[in-house]
């Protein structure tokens, strides 16, 4: 009773990494050996460790082993049982790639695989041979890879600072830091120059190139400090970890309580800045997390910049991070409100030349946010990309021409109307300011009952035109020079502008404040729903008919109970062809379907697993049960936006508990 208890939130921490530590304990064991340049002897090292363990008893052999053509290598590979590589022809070329399904029917204790980064060619089972790698982990088989330092995404930016050369082929940080064991095969700069001169790891053109770009003495002393730094912060953190595990944490050492943000825009800078977040969360062995600010203008931006978003949001979860979506106009208060909320402590934005929110000038942001919450450490993070202009339109015009002519049509029968009114005032010879009234209250109706800002804001200026031409002697002609008038006509623009700006942010407001409750109460009826859920059948119509609401896509089931999988159960939207619902029975769409059962994770369309499939496959399971697999048949391979996949997520975690009960009463 004597010792200090540890707090909530420790004993959290250390149940947490003990429940993972279980899991992947199932899972096959990766060693990874880590250069900062080619040639540095990383496949020599892996084919060196790969003897002395089959000398040792332990059933290995080579997956694959890029072929180098370097005498030292192929000599290490003799002696090794080697499997046979895919041959796989891309563009009238034969290309050779990991064999997975030959790994699983060997199923070796341990296998090597070379080149962890590489992108597998079009129509493989996964986009990257890490992705070859997990699956191969997860039926239990250690896996002996290699990689260089310039390959991990949240060092990108940072390489290619250094080397000046984009390097394509990333892998996602967690890979490099779930790894079991780091092997660093260093050896000094000039040593590696050398043996690049006598041509052992290029041909004389490529080494006298190479010499004069990447291998430039200075380029790798830098690559081999953010090497070595790397591999000491992979030590740092594994250390916290076992004394999690191990010891009676009191919360006075080890973990710190930091939790750092970034926030997602479509800024160039963006990339820069979550990469910087990222490594400032690894060095501080903090949370992460991504803030999206959904703003209206950004809901109504044209395909290729929301396709800028994703792809932030994309790099965002590969560096770790949690991605939050909330939704508003003030982009600043809604930060610093989710900052103060999550107890974040440290912030990281972008300072960019580039507008990097919707109508929200350089600096703003920063100083806005360091006005509602003072207190938050803010860190910046320059942007060095040329800024270039670009004509943006002041408002934000949709996308769609529907319902035009209608407000157009308001438009025309307000202004004729207002100037009818005001033409009767004259000749009762009321005053001026009664006949700007009433075009003022006519723009006012404008904006509430008309979809587009720029027609009320257009309708201002018409009417000022208007006013000046009917009612300021003499008629019938402009007179915005004339003294008297001059201060009317600029505060009469200015009121409609302020009147029009005023109640179309009000009516964004709105819409978006609907949009949350319907969220919410999408969620809130489907709880409730599934609790009185007594069958399978009522349980899959009650998921396809959410998806329906929520995203009119058609949805496909199979469900596994016991070996056996049933399906398909087909709920298509109505105006779905016969020849895509055959689409749907394809043996190609049962194969994504067989390999999600098997895996627990999503495959097909918009994934990196089987991305040629017509359908999304999602699974619907509990730790290490699964129930079954839902399709989504995403129409023209569009991606599913991240808040509804979010609420998609949701609701086949709460029907994988109504399967887990269904059985249970069914035993």
């Amino acid at each position: 009773m004597g010792g200090e208890r540890a707090n909530p939130e420790e004993l959290l921490k250390r149940i947490q990494a003990a429940e993972k530590q279980k899991e992947n304990d199932k899972k096959g064991k990766l060693c990874i050996f880590l250069g900062y340049a080619a040639g540095v002897g990383k496949t020599c090292a892996m084919l060196d460790m790969a003897h002395e363990l089959q000398k040792e008893g332990m059933d290995i052999v080579a997956g694959y082993i890029e072929p180098h053509a370097r005498p030292e290598t192929s000599a290490r590979e003799e002696g090794l049982e080697k499997l046979p590589p895919l041959m796989v022809e891309y563009k009238g070329i034969q290309l050779r790639e990991l064999d997975i399904d030959g790994v699983l029917k060997r199923k070796p204790q341990a296998v090597l695989i070379d080149e962890l980064a590489h992108t597998n060619a079009k129509g493989m089972r996964h986009q990257k041979r890490y992705e070859d790698i997990e699956e191969i982990l997860d039926a239990g088989i250690n896996v002996y890879t290699t990689v260089n330092i310039q390959h991990l995404e949240s060092l990108n930016d940072v390489v290619e600072s250094i080397t000046k050369i984009h390097v394509k082929e990333r892998i996602p940080d967690f890979v490099f830091d779930e790894a079991t064991r780091v092997k660093l095969i260093d050896i000094e700069p000039d040593e590696l120059i050398t043996r690049l001169k006598e041509g052992k790891i290029y041909k004389t053109v490529q080494a006298e190139r190479a010499l004069q770009n990447f291998f430039a003495k200075e380029k790798l002393i830098a690559l081999r400090e953010i090497a070595l730094r790397r591999m000491a912060d992979k030590v740092n953190r594994l250390g916290l970890q076992e004394r999690i595990l191990n010891e009676n944490v009191d919360g006075s050492e080890g973990y710190q309580g930091e939790h750092i943000m970034t926030c997602i825009s479509t800024a160039p800078s963006c990339e820069k800045v979550i990469r910087s977040a990222s490594r400032m969360a690894y060095a501080f062995h903090a949370k992460f997390t991504a803030l999206y600010v959904e703003t209206p203008e950004l809901q109504n931006a044209d395909s290729s910049v929301k396709q800028i978003r994703d792809k932030n949001i994309h790099l965002a979860e590969a560096l770790g991070a949690k991605i939050v979506t909330v939704f508003g106009e003030d982009v600043a208060f809604q930060i610093a409100e989710y900052a103060r909320v999550s107890s974040v402590t440290k912030l990281v934005l972008g300072r960019t030349n580039h507008r990097i929110w919707f109508g929200q000038k350089k600096g703003t942001i920063t100083d806005k946010i360091s006005e509602y919450m003072p207190e938050l450490d803010i860190f910046i993070i320059p942007d060095t990309t040329k800024y270039r202009r670009k004509t943006r339109e002041i408002f934000t015009l949709p996308k769609k021409s529907e319902g035009l002519a209608k407000d157009l049509l308001k438009e025309f029968l307000m202004l004729a109307s207002a100037t009818g009114i005001g033409l009767f005032f004259r000749q009762n010879r009321l005053m001026e300011a009664d006949i700007i009234m009433v075009y003022l209250m006519g723009i006012l109706l404008l904006s509430l009952y008309t979809k587009r800002r720029y027609v009320a804001v257009s309708s201002s200026i018409i009417s000022l035109l208007l006013f000046d031409w009917f009612f300021v002697p003499p008629f019938q002609s402009f007179h915005f020079y004339s003294g008297k008038y001059s201060a009317t006509f600029a505060l009469m623009l200015i009121f409609s502008i302020i009147i029009t700006t005023i109640i179309s942010r009000e009516r964004r407001q709105v819409r978006e404040s609907a949009k949350m409750v319907y969220r919410t109460q999408l969620l809130l009826d489907n709880s409730r729903r599934m609790r009185r859920i007594e069958t399978v059948r009522e349980l899959l119509m009650e998921l396809s008919e959410k998806v329906l609401k929520l995203m009119n896509l058609s949805v496909v089931f199979y469900i596994r109970k016991g070996e056996k999988t049933t399906g398909p159960w087909l709920f298509p939207k109505p105006e779905m062809s016969k020849s895509e619902l055959k689409k749907m029975m394809t043996p190609r769409e049962r194969a994504v379907v067989d390999w999600v059962m098997a895996n627990k994770k999503r495959a097909g369309c918009c994934t990196h697993t089987l991305p040629e499939a017509d359908a999304m496959y999602l699974p619907i399971k509990t730790g290490d049960a699964i129930y079954g697999v839902m399709g989504i048949v995403l129409e023209e391979k569009r991606e599913i936006p991240t808040f509804e996949y979010g609420l998609l997520t949701a609701m086949l975690n709460e029907a994988a508990l109504v399967f887990a009960r269904i059985y249970l009463v069914q035993k």
